[in-house]
Formats: structure tokens, C-alpha cells, sequence
């Protein structure tokens, strides 16, 4: 995969360990990436970016000092990149960046197919890029509280939840294109028709661990992921991946409440990656950890 192409190359000349990948796949035939890059490079280096058919957008976690880049050949000056603003690279250009110092920042790499493809959806045309200059950084709320959703996942690239994953690549490359990219989204006269609801819920509680893809579920309701997705939240007032957690949360009460597995099993049956995963989510919806709240309901 391409993706892989790009982080190998940065991660080569910087020396780093693999860093943690995720892909969505928000569209059937696009694959979108998210990694988390952390470097402690304290010596300047230059670092010469894939050309490929896709982007990169560049989400930094901690404050980036202005520094030379070099677009087909020619220098510039990058601008500072303040905490949570993000760079946008186009590497159909020819691209070095001189990197020096610490950083951390989570990058979303998409091929051009996959922004086309969102844009078909939503009515627009065929997008060449984005209204955004590589030597400038965005403070973009939405693409930072996005980023910063992904980081637990991170720490366990290979358990994260796909539903979960896919609808953060959807909505990355959506946001994207109706601020950047002059498209005009489509609004939604109204959410989904009762039998799409049910059936879509059906096939969520069929797999509580996450893995029914976005993609599916808008097809068995006969309509696009986008539309789909605001459908959803309009009728239900929550996106599929919240909608489920819930679930799984309500799950979890039963079989606490109404069975002697342990923390482990119920974790297991209701789709969590582990014990500690269930927890931290049931204590976020509880206000209380799962053990004391199976004590105080059987007292």
C-alpha cells in the first residue's frame, strides 16, 4: 500500500520504530491511514516526501518552530505549526521538509480516490485538491478533536474498533472537502426510514465488537456512507460507533446484574478489546467502575 511507502520513507531517514497504523476503509475501493509519528530527532534532517496521487494531513500534538522546505525544487519558509493545527501535503509535489528537534503528530494519509469518492456522494465533482498551501499551517477544530479521538486507539492499532475507525475517515475526508475543498454538502431532508433503522441496528447488536463495516451498513439500507451516516444520527440522535457503545454498555448491565461470568468474560461477550478497555468505558458511562456497580445492584 502506498501508505506504507510514505511512512517508511519518514521513518527511515528519522530512524524511528514502526509507528502505530490504523486503516479505515470509509470507501469500499480507498483506503484511509492514520498513524501516529513521535520522533526525539535532535539533529536537523531533510527528509524527501513519496510522490504519489494522495495527501497527508498532519495533525501536531506539540508546537513545530517555522523551518526550511522545499516545494518542486524550490525553497520556502514554513510557517510555525502551533499545538493542534495541522500542515496539509500534497505529495502529488515533489516535497522535502527539514525536520529537527522532537515531534509528535498524527498524520491521515488518503489517495485522491477516496476524497473523488466522498465528493461523488455528496453531489460534488472530481477534486484535483485542496484550498490549502503545504507552507501554512490550519487550526481546525474539528480536524483536531478528530485526532485526538484516535489516540487511544493507537495503543492497540490492532484491536481498534473498525466502525469506529471507518466513521473517523468519513468524516475527516468529508469535513475536508466541504471546508477546503468548495463543495456544498447535500443536507438530509429527514433520517432513515423505519425498516432501515431497525435493520441497521439488527446488524449492529448482531456484532457488538465493532466489525460491521460502515460501508455494509449503508448498502443493506440502500444508501451511500455519508447519507447513511447522518441519516442515522438524525433518527437515533448518535452516530453508529456511539450508538453502540451504548449498547454495549446496556449489554454489560445485564450480565453483570444477571450472571456470574467475570469482568474478563463480560468484557469478551459485549465486544470490548479486554478487561481494562471495558472498564475505562463502562466507567466513563457509569460514573462507576463495573465490580462496585454489580456489588451495589446485588446488595
Amino acid at each position: 500500500m502506498a501508505t506504507r511507502a510514505y511512512v517508511e520513507e519518514i521513518g527511515g531517514i528519522l530512524n524511528l520504530e514502526p509507528p502505530p497504523t490504523i486503516r479505515a476503509q470509509a470507501l469500499r475501493k480507498s483506503v484511509v491511514a492514520f498513524t501516529h509519528l513521535v520522533s526525539r530527532q535532535n539533529s536537523p534532517a531533510i527528509v524527501p516526501i513519496p510522490v504519489e496521487d494522495a495527501f497527508v494531513i498532519a495533525v501536531e500534538r506539540h508546537t513545530l518552530p517555522a523551518t526550511n522546505v522545499w516545494l518542486n525544487g524550490r525553497q520556502k519558509i514554513k510557517d510555525e505549526c502551533t499545538e493542534g493545527s495541522f500542515t496539509f501535503v500534497n505529495l502529488n509535489v515533489e516535497l522535502a521538509w527539514e525536520m529537527s528537534g522532537d515531534f509528535d503528530s498524527v498524520h491521515m494519509y488518503f489517495p485522491r480516490t477516496a476524497l473523488t469518492a466522498i465528493s461523488e456522494e455528496i453531489g460534488g465533482p472530481a477534486v484535483e485538491s485542496l484550498g490549502l498551501l503545504f507552507e501554512k499551517s490550519t487550526d481546525d477544530a474539528v480536524v483536531r478533536s478528530l485526532s485526538q479521538a484516535l489516540l487511544p486507539a493507537f495503543e492497540n492499532p490492532e484491536r481498534a474498533n473498525r466502525l469506529f475507525t471507518d466513521h473517523v475517515g468519513m468524516a475527516v475526508l468529508t469535513h475536508v472537502l466541504q471546508a477546503y475543498g468548495g463543495a456544498q454538502r447535500q443536507l438530509v431532508q429527514g433520517g432513515l426510514a423505519p425498516w432501515q433503522v431497525r435493520r441497521a441496528k439488527e446488524m449492529l447488536v448482531a456484532r457488538l465488537d465493532g466489525e460491521t463495516p460502515l460501508h455494509e451498513l449503508a448498502r443493506e439500507c440502500g444508501l451511500s456512507r455519508s447519507h447513511f451516516a447522518r441519516a442515522f444520527k438524525k433518527s437515533t440522535g448518535k452516530p453508529p460507533h456511539r450508538w453502540l457503545i451504548e449498547r454495549r454498555i446496556e449489554r454489560a448491565r445485564e450480565l453483570l446484574r444477571e450472571s456470574s461470568l467475570s469482568l474478563a468474560e463480560i468484557a469478551d461477550k459485549c465486544g470490548f478489546a479486554d478487561q481494562s478497555h471495558f472498564t475505562r468505558a463502562f466507567s466513563a458511562a457509569m460514573g462507576v467502575v463495573p465490580s462496585e456497580w454489580r456489588r451495589v445492584r446485588r446488595s
